[in-house]
């Protein structure tokens, strides 16, 4: 299994992608988001570039069921009832509907990328876990995908492409720990590479990016949150009050769920879609 990493939307093309498993990253937030609804009972998510489209495809399916949830640059978009954060989609809210979601970064990644890959799964840290098990039934080479801001590298979300590999190398070597101590800088540096496996099972090659997310990961530990204060969209977003939303965003393998891209729509596979 192949592992790459694409550090933000620029580096996606179909050929890059062709006949890969693809994982897409928006942790702050529009994947966080998705997953969050989803794990509430929502019955599908559609992702949207634009705000225009978003409006339009509520107007098509005419139904109470729908929701219109919509963000730009942070901030709920001008005139949609709903936006971007994982806290405002609680079962209450989106058991049994459809949500129609257009964000500034994720949804636009999602859609780019599902012109190449063979399978499209939405990753977050919440369900990093589920995410990488997935990928490890799949056998396939994998791309994990960074959303990024406004076309720019996210700390963030190298950060949970970093924890899906090291879980894939957990389940590649059937150890809980792979190679080194997490969070211990000595041990980081003394480690072997992070690219072996255990009996029976197949190797896992890690490009250089990949391991440098991985390491990445080791840094953090299990607690994520400090990464959010340190990166740049996550200090914007505690300027606009969204604390919460970070909290939520940065907790680790919450929901065993694996939402799936297909044709449009985004759905947990044991679901009904549209």
């Amino acid at each position: 299994m192949d592992i790459e990493i694409l550090a933000t939307p620029k580096d996606i093309t179909e050929k890059k992608l062709k006949e890969k498993a693809a994982v897409i990253f928006d942790v702050l937030r529009a994947t966080s988001t998705i997953v969050t609804a989803l794990a509430n009972g929502c019955r599908a998510v559609i992702p949207a570039k634009e705000i225009a489209e978003a409006k339009r495809i509520e107007g098509e399916l005419k139904s109470k069921d729908v929701l219109l949830g919509g963000e730009r640059g942070g901030e709920r978009a001008p005139g949609f009832p709903h936006g971007n954060s994982p806290l405002e989609y609680p079962q209450a809210v989106v058991a049994g509907k459809v949500l129609v979601l257009t964000t500034t970064n994720g949804t636009r990644a999602i859609r780019l990328a599902a012109k190449g890959a063979s399978v499209l799964l939405i990753g977050s840290l919440l369900n990093a876990r589920a995410v990488a098990g997935r990928l490890w039934e799949l056998q396939n080479d994998v791309v994990l995908v960074c959303a990024g801001t406004n076309g720019n590298f996210s700390l963030e979300d190298a950060l949970a492409a970093g924890v899906v590999v090291k879980e894939i190398l957990s389940l590649a070597s059937g150890r809980n720990k792979i190679g080194c101590r997490e969070g211990d800088p000595e041990n980081l540096r003394r480690s072997g590479p992070a690219t072996e496996a255990g009996p029976g099972n197949p190797p896992v090659i890690l490009s250089d990016l990949a391991t440098a997310v991985y390491r990445l990961a080791l840094w953090y530990g299990d607690n994520l949150l400090p990464a959010f204060y340190d990166s740049r969209h996550g200090q914007r977003l505690l300027r606009l009050g969204l604390a919460g939303d970070l909290e939520h965003c940065s907790r680790l393998n919450l929901y065993d769920l694996v939402p799936v891209y297909r044709q449009g729509i985004i759905t947990v596979p044991w679901l009904s879609l549209l």
